[in-house]
Order: C-alpha cells, then structure tokens, then sequence
C-alpha cells in the first residue's frame, strides 16, 4: 500500500496506521493529549510570544535568536512524554501547525481541550472497531 506524502504528513503516530481524520486539527489533538506534553507547548507559545515582546519593547533584534528555543520545548515535549509523528515542516514552521497551538491554548483557557481529546479518540475507537469487523467480515467471505 502506498502512503500519500499528506498521509505521511498527517499520521498519528507509529501504532496508529490509518485514521478517519482528515482536518489537522483532530490529528494534532491526538498527537497532543499528554498533560505535560501540553504544558511543554503552553511554556514554548509563551517563550515565543514573550521573546516577540521583548525584541519590540528592547528594540533589540537580537532576541530574535532565542525564537527557536520555543520550538525545542515544544519537541521536548514529543520526546519525553508523548511520542508521535513530527513533521519536519510542522517542527520547524507551519501555519496549520501555528493556528493549531494558538486553538490548543484556546481550548485549555475555556475548559474544553479535554472534551476535545476524548471527542476525538472516541472517533478513532469506532473507526477502528468499525474496520476491524469489516476485516473479520472479508475474512468470513473468503
């Protein structure tokens, strides 16, 4: 089975093979359920948003230069808690990536990320009950 490069860039993680998601924003809330994970991208929107203030209110473009220290914590985050799929443009810069952290922190200020997360993986459960049976059905028949 070949695998589109928007497949690959939209996997989950390396268990989770296929999915019926197809708007980033319901793979990034699954790529983003661990706690600490979460607070990692809080802390690196905070860094980059914080560092922003300080180029413009220092006047001093130098600062600039720790922007992508606001990128590792996030991956820090990937790497110690939660591992998933990282798409190399999403790590580096991406705007589906960039609208998705900024409804991320949305969602956590108005209580409703943890619905979001369960939303989802309750979707992906019947996804994935529903193509076990068909699976177990095809077998029936051969």
């Amino acid at each position: 089975m070949k695998v589109s490069k928007q497949q690959q860039r939209n996997r989950i993680n390396s268990e989770i093979i296929d999915h019926p998601f197809t708007d980033y924003w319901d793979i990034f809330i699954l790529k983003h359920q661990h706690p600490v994970n979460i607070a990692c991208h809080v802390l690196g929107l905070i860094i980059f948003y914080g560092l922003l203030a300080l180029v413009w209110e220092l006047n001093n473009p130098w600062l600039a230069l720790g922007l992508p220290l606001s990128q590792i914590v996030g991956l820090a985050g990937h790497y110690f808690f939660e591992r998933s799929h990282i798409d190399l443009q999403d790590a580096i810069f991406s705007w589906r990536a960039s609208w998705c952290l900024g409804k991320l922190l949305w969602r956590l200020l108005i209580g409703k990320y943890s619905d979001d997360i369960q939303q989802r993986k309750e979707i992906l459960k019947q996804y994935q009950l529903s193509f076990k049976a068909s699976l177990i059905q095809r077998n029936r028949v051969c």
